[in-house]
């Protein structure tokens, strides 16, 4: 690996760089280093800027994604507030965040001109796309593999001209990088015809393993039904209501997350211990090919999930496991709850949560079929019960306080030997437990609604929340979802 030569915040003029070395820098983005890197390909030198997450640590084994940003000049500071944001609340992976700064951006950034269409004149030289994606491919992304724990996915994220550059390098070496996100590229260039090229690469093998956000982009014939599991995972986004210079940071919000949908934390599922939830993470690092880190806030949700249901041992796993992938994080706190709850007698009356192996049919629950809602003022609430395919869904709609509707497919419990239809409410946060309401058709047609807690037994009182209610069929038909 070439030495590094850094100047602090120096570089001395007319001084011949044969190395990268430190370049002199006014931006007020905390946390960047930025870098001057002699280029063969580009046949001078190139600024680069780069911002670790702040959990980086190039003494453990954890790897990064990273995101190479063109037009660092006015790009990098909302793609690192956006990656920043995100990743600290658990939408998206730590990334290392790479600006490249333009040298003569017209040239740069464009393709050569072709099919008898001539570039505006006043944009001066341009075509030199082939020569950039070179310095990336052969110089850029090399060094920073090689100074920096990064994991086998880049995403390339352009803009305007560079949205067009990456639309290029899409059509023309789709393996450069992994992911592209192309903002508002500029696809009148060569009347569209690079735009065309990347739709028709997009729809071939090369881009199966490819994640590509498209905003604001007049791209037709891209196929977007792929779902990044052994194929491409394309996207046609809008973020409207905003100019062509205001639309990045919108932008890259919206193309970040939907990229990254897959890495969002799991949601626990009724009826299976909170521990499962990391196998989440275990099977996306097998899909991605290297390992995904487990946010930790993700540890911690599911370790406290864990020590309320009583699953100590699982608890303690958890912590281990926590520990080995973020070892400066103090566990102190969590042990010591551990312990404590350990030390408590388990509470009277605690019902287990058990879903049945089985959900029931539209046959053996006709009689509930249909809407349902309780009469008169006070608190709302509204279940439509309806048939999809071999077995039925709930939806139940609960009124809060605050005049707000809470609208949520509940999980379906299954049937009591007695011909009880039991569903469930999402009411506790971060607790792997149920309100389970158990619906009995009565004589006069009504459905009387009675409630349980199951898998855990609430420490407070309970208000008005085990009510029993009487619901009344609505007049319209339910729907059906076949």
């Amino acid at each position: 690996m070439t030495p590094l030569m850094i100047l602090a915040g120096l570089v001395v003029p007319g001084m011949q760089a044969t190395r990268p070395t430190q370049a002199d820098t006014v931006r007020p983005l905390v946390g960047v280093s930025s870098f001057v890197l002699p280029s063969r390909a580009m046949g001078a030198s190139r600024t680069i800027d780069v911002v670790l997450p702040p959990s980086y640590d190039p003494a453990s084994t954890r790897r990064y994604a990273v995101l190479y940003v063109l037009d660092a000049e006015q790009e990098l500071e909302p793609a690192v507030a956006v990656t920043r944001f995100y990743a600290g609340t658990g939408q998206l992976p730590p990334m290392i965040v790479v600006g490249v700064r333009n040298g003569t951006r017209s040239r740069d950034l464009t393709p050569p001109a072709a099919g008898g269409w001539t570039a505006p004149p006043e944009m001066g030289i341009t075509g030199g796309a082939g020569t950039l994606l070179q310095f990336l491919s052969d110089e850029l992304v090399p060094w920073v593999d090689r100074k920096y724990m990064t994991a086998p996915m880049r995403v390339l994220i352009g803009h305007s001209l560079g949205g067009l550059f990456a639309l290029n390098v899409i059509a023309s070496e789709p393996a450069s990088f992994t992911g592209y996100i192309v903002l508002e590229p500029s696809t009148w260039w060569n009347n569209g015809r690079e735009a065309a090229a990347a739709a028709a690469a997009l729809r071939g093998p090369a881009a199966r393993p490819l994640r590509v956000m498209l905003v604001n982009a007049d791209i037709r014939d891209v196929d977007t039904s792929g779902t990044g599991d052994g194929t491409s995972l394309v996207r046609m986004l809008r973020v409207p209501g905003e100019t062509h210079s205001s639309m990045t940071l919108a932008g890259m919000m919206v193309a970040l997350r939907r990229m990254f949908a897959d890495f969002l934390p799991p949601r626990w599922v009724p009826g299976t211990r909170p521990i499962a939830m990391l196998e989440h993470y275990d099977a996306l690092s097998r899909r991605v090919g290297y390992a995904v880190p487990v946010p930790v806030t993700t540890f911690e949700e599911v370790f406290r999930m864990s020590v309320h249901a009583g699953e100590f041992g699982d608890a303690e796993q958890i912590l281990a496991r926590m520990q080995r992938e973020w070892p400066t994080d103090d566990t102190a706190e969590l042990r010591q709850m551990l312990a404590e709850e350990r030390s408590i007698p388990p509470a009277p009356g605690l019902v287990p949560l058990e879903m049945a192996a089985i959900r029931p049919t539209p046959a053996a629950a006709a009689r509930f079929l249909g809407r349902w809602y309780l009469p008169g003022a006070g608190d709302g609430h509204e279940v439509e019960i309806r048939a999809s395919g071999d077995t039925i869904i709930v939806h139940d709609r609960v009124r809060l306080p605050d005049g707000e509707w809470k609208d949520d497919d509940a999980p379906v419990i299954g049937m009591t030997a007695g011909g009880e239809l039991e569903w469930g409410q999402r009411v506790f946060r971060g607790i792997a437990a149920l309100l389970v309401l158990q619906g009995t058709i009565q004589e006069d047609g009504t459905m009387r609604v009675t409630r349980q807690v199951r898998g855990w037994v609430p420490r407070g009182p309970t208000g008005n929340m085990l009510r029993t209610e009487q619901l009344h069929r609505a007049s319209d038909p339910p729907r059906s979802d076949q």
